[in-house]
């Protein structure tokens, strides 16, 4: 746990999605590579706080007997089919907030299944710290 909050992996999500399903809330960090089982899970769990923009940006496969990663879509691949985002998620919000990494007027608005962030707030985390407390007190309240 970090902060009394419990974490869960990439990996224990893939493999149990509905591991999910026991929590009230999720706060997915930069998770910009998943797979078709673990977008399924977030997107549809009611109360996600996407907290770095580029979440969800790109299909990948797993092979965990060989430990390897597959791009599957997403980042412009494949070549003959490029699209940007691998899920063509209506909620992608890389653009233009993955580059606002300042992040001096975070702000966080509302979409179907939770909340994102309109900036990448690791200096906030770092430096400033009455904007990371205001954001810990929103999560919180979340």
């Amino acid at each position: 746990t970090i902060l009394g909050y419990p974490t869960i992996t990439d990996a224990d999500i893939d493999r149990n999605p509905g591991i999910l399903q026991q929590f009230d809330k999720v706060i997915m960090l930069h998770n910009e590579y998943v797979t078709r089982a673990m977008f399924d899970a977030i997107t549809n769990h009611p109360n996600v706080l996407y907290l770095y923009p580029n979440a969800l940006y790109a299909e990948i496969e797993v092979d965990y007997v060989n430990e390897t990663i597959t791009l599957i879509r997403g980042h412009d691949y494949p070549p003959e089919d490029p699209v940007a985002n691998g899920f063509d998620w209506e909620y992608d919000n890389t653009h233009p907030y993955e580059y606002d990494v300042e992040c001096s007027n975070i702000e966080v608005y509302k979409i179907r299944n939770g909340w994102m962030t309109t900036c990448y707030p690791d200096i906030l985390f770092l430096l400033d710290t009455e904007q990371l407390f205001k954001l810990l007190k929103l999560i919180k309240a979340l």
